[in-house]
């Protein structure tokens, strides 16, 4: 579904490159992901990155049948033979390639900066605009200085409107992006902290800085853009009275948290700017939906992963949903609800032509449809395609049953209600749920990459389910990111990554005995830290010629496992008798890298770690790796990095101390909906034992989550909250199982609406606080019953 196509001559034109084989090569799309999305005719931009290298994956692709690639003049051997545009600088020729793309289009282009809410209000300008313009968007959050390029590529000549987002993180960085964006309309969102380490805590610069890309801006709008002269709550809505140009306006937004407020007044200046009336911005307000209800990732039933994109339907995002199903899938098959494409704007018999093109190049197994466009056309699909008129026909049918353990892609135009679908299918419909966000993660797993010298390795922690977050999506978000190793507490742990596809090294931590053939058949490498499971692993070594290699486990000062340094003389005696057993790394663990009080005694462990390694690998011949540090060694004790770093709490936003995670994102949502409101007046009691005793007319919720969910009974009576609207709820009476009640009087709040455990205002480790705990002990207590939802920014 391609929306130009340009020949590798005209392209090596605009980006001033060199073009080696067919000049006259025409090709349709860009890609910097070899994972998924790479068609035959699609442009594979090679970057290099501190820890990527697409020059890597060059021959492969070749062979798989890409044939066209933009490279690096260092690197331009690894495309002889090939299509190849060769550039100094590929990213640099990315973002020239865009800018040149760009400027055949006189269109308004609407650029969004800021520190939060740049998504938000993207998708809320697209909700509300999307029927009478026909918009492209930057996908998702693509809104960095790869992914603006990408997104400005989308631009087609059906386009009326562009919405493109845009951020940065140092000085220096907006000014590549206004060249490529161009916007004729600026909109500025909230300018904190997130993401501005290069900026000190300078807001004034930071503003100054993102307003570069306003440059050649007809008008430049917030919300400030508003005169707002009074804001009222009711039910979980806003009612805003606001005057513009000299005009008086009344709207009501259907949220009343300060953030969504924020937003959604920047939205309104957009539109009244566009020339929309205030009856029908009203109109289109009251349509808006939460932004996390695109690209949910959550397990469905029959073993199958489903992806929610209920929310809205057009090529673009088609597009990036169909790419992110292939990323996802790892080789699993790929299934697609689709609806039919609702105000699309193309010649019908085209649009879904390139629809059933598309699904066949990205290797889509399955589709099932629904909507009686779809049915018109049934000719252009594969004969195994399933068809429906509607989403209750559908649910009428076993449609999940026949596509076991894949990978379900539901996508569909905002009116067929596929969110039922959804709904549904989910294995799990617990209304409380743990919204993970994986991007966040990542840019956890960056910060710490970041503190480390070149050719230190990292180990990603996910045992304990990943601390709650789920060790299957974390582990494959890890293995796309290349991290070295994986580290798990117990066998089972890496044998359930196993049989999902994992496939990069694992360590398994703790001492429950495990058959040496049950570790060699997962390809699991174990800890040895007594002379017993050395001995175990050196005899099976002996009877397997592949058997994994082993990871020497030293005792500095923890007195939990490992050799102590008096056992040194004798481990050494043992090691001397090894056989064919690898050793492929010595660690040991810090006590208190955290606590500057422990400082002498943590550089006590250091030295007397260096002096056992260095006897063991006197005795081996060769130096395996070594690895101490925790994410707070890493932060704190730069002299403990050695070969390999293990990084755990930190890449869920938890850092060594309040400096460090200030600079981290938070990951997790913890949140639950309403299900009843009462009024309750004095003498009256909430819960069992009647320890919730009532002063006065109160109003107090019931909510659908307890201690079997992970909230633990100390929060009770008051010690802990909720927070809904924005507001703090106290926990009234005791935590019960399955539920707890909260005091919402003063609060604007309705049934159905949801309360936040945790989320990022207000995180686990105030959580953690309230219960005299860590955040450790709040995210792995979290049940397994609980919804894990996925999401990207």
């Amino acid at each position: 579904m391609s929306v130009w196509r340009y020949s590798l001559s005209t392209i090596t034109k605009a980006v001033d490159g060199r073009v080696v084989g067919d000049g006259a090569f025409q090709v349709d799309d860009v890609s910097i992901d070899s994972r998924g999305g790479v068609l035959p005719t699609t442009l594979f931009a090679a970057l290099k990155g501190p820890r990527h290298d697409g020059h890597d994956h060059i021959r492969e692709l070749h062979r798989l049948g890409v044939r066209a690639f933009l490279v690096n003049e260092d690197n331009a051997g690894s495309v002889a033979g090939m299509n190849a545009i060769v550039v100094p600088d590929s990213m640099d020729a990315l973002q020239r390639f865009a800018a040149w793309h760009r400027g055949h289009f006189n269109i308004p282009v609407i650029g969004i900066t800021g520190s939060n809410g740049k998504t938000i209000v993207k998708e809320w300008l697209f909700q509300m605009l999307h029927r009478e313009e026909n918009i492209v968007r930057s996908p998702g959050s693509w809104n960095s200085q790869v992914g603006v390029p990408l997104s400005v590529l989308q631009m087609a000549p059906e386009h009326t409107l562009a919405i493109f987002e845009a951020g940065i993180s140092q000085p220096g960085e907006m000014e590549k992006l206004e060249k490529i964006i161009r916007p004729t309309i600026g909109v500025l969102t909230n300018i904190g902290d997130a993401h501005d380490d290069g900026f000190g805590a300078d807001p004034e610069l930071k503003e100054q800085e993102k307003r570069v890309l306003f440059t050649k801006a007809d008008a430049v709008l917030d919300e400030r853009s508003l005169n707002v002269t009074s804001i009222s709550e009711r039910a979980g809505s806003s009612s805003i009275r606001a005057t513009h140009d000299g005009q008086e306006y009344d709207f009501l937004i259907p949220f009343s948290d300060h953030a969504s407020i924020s937003n959604a007044l920047t939205c309104i200046s957009v539109c009244l700017h566009l020339g929309r009336s205030a009856a029908w911005i009203n109109q289109r307000l009251a349509q808006l939906t939460p932004v996390d209800m695109r690209l949910r990732t959550m397990q469905g039933g029959h073993g199958t992963t489903l992806i929610d994109d209920s929310y809205s339907l057009d090529r673009s995002s088609l597009m990036s949903a169909l790419d992110h199903l292939r990323r996802t899938a790892h080789g699993r098959d790929q299934v697609v609800v689709l609806s039919d494409v609702a105000e699309h704007g193309h010649d019908e018999a085209e649009l879904y032509a390139a629809i059933a093109t598309a699904l066949q190049q990205r290797g889509v197994h399955r589709l099932i449809a629904v909507g009686p466009r779809l049915l018109a056309h049934r000719a252009l699909f594969p004969p195994d395609t399933s068809f429906h008129p509607d989403v209750d026909a559908l649910l009428r049918t076993d449609a999940l049953v026949s596509s076991p353990g894949a990978v379900v892609l539901i996508k569909g135009a905002r009116s067929f209600g596929f969110e039922r679908i959804v709904e549904r299918w989910q294995q799990q419909v617990h209304g409380t749920e743990l919204v993970i966000d994986l991007e966040a993660i990542r840019h956890n797993l960056n910060h710490y990459r970041a503190s480390i010298a070149t050719g230190v390795r990292t180990m990603a922690m996910v045992k304990a389910f990943g601390y709650g977050s789920g060790a299957l999506e974390l582990a494959r978000l890890f293995e796309h990111e290349r991290v070295h190793y994986l580290g798990v507490a117990y066998a089972d742990e890496g044998i359930e990554l196993r049989t999902h596809g994992i496939t990069m090294p694992i360590m398994v931590m703790n001492p429950e005995p495990v058959d040496m053939g049950t570790l060699h058949r997962f390809r699991l490498e174990t800890e040895v830290y007594d002379q017993r499971s050395l001995r175990e692993a050196i005899t099976a070594a002996e009877r397997m010629a592949d058997a994994p290699p082993v990871h020497l486990k030293l005792d500095t000062g923890m007195h939990r496992l490992g050799f102590v340094e008096r056992e040194l003389p004798e481990l050494l005696n043992t090691l001397r008798e090894r056989g064919s057993l690898t050793v492929a790394s010595i660690l040991s663990h810090l006590v208190a890298s955290e606590e500057p009080a422990q400082d002498d005694f943590t550089r006590g462990q250091i030295a007397a770690f260096t002096r056992m390694a260095n006897a063991i690998g006197e005795v081996l011949g060769y130096k395996p790796l070594w690895h101490m540090a925790n994410t707070a060694g890493i932060a704190r004790w730069p002299e403990a990095h050695f070969d390999m770093v293990r990084v755990g709490i930190g890449l869920h936003g938890i850092g060594a101390n309040a400096a460090e995670t200030a600079k981290l994102m938070p990951t997790m949502t913890l949140r639950t909906p309403i299900a009843q409101l009462k009024q309750l007046t004095t003498g009256e009691t909430v819960g069992y034992n009647r320890r919730g005793v009532i002063t006065g007319d109160r109003t107090i919720a019931t909510l659908p989550i307890g201690y079997a969910d992970g909230l633990s009974r100390r929060l009770g009576n008051g010690v802990g909250r909720v927070w809904i609207a924005g507001k703090a709820a106290p926990i009234i009476g005791s935590v019960c199982m399955d539920m707890c009640m909260v005091d919402v009087t003063g609060i604007n709040c309705s049934v159905g609406q949801m309360a936040f455990v945790f989320y990022r205002e207000h995180p686990v480790s105030e959580v953690a606080k309230d219960m005299g705990t860590i955040p450790y002990e709040v995210l792995t207590s979290i049940s397994q019953r609980v919804k894990r939802v996925y999401v990207r920014g």
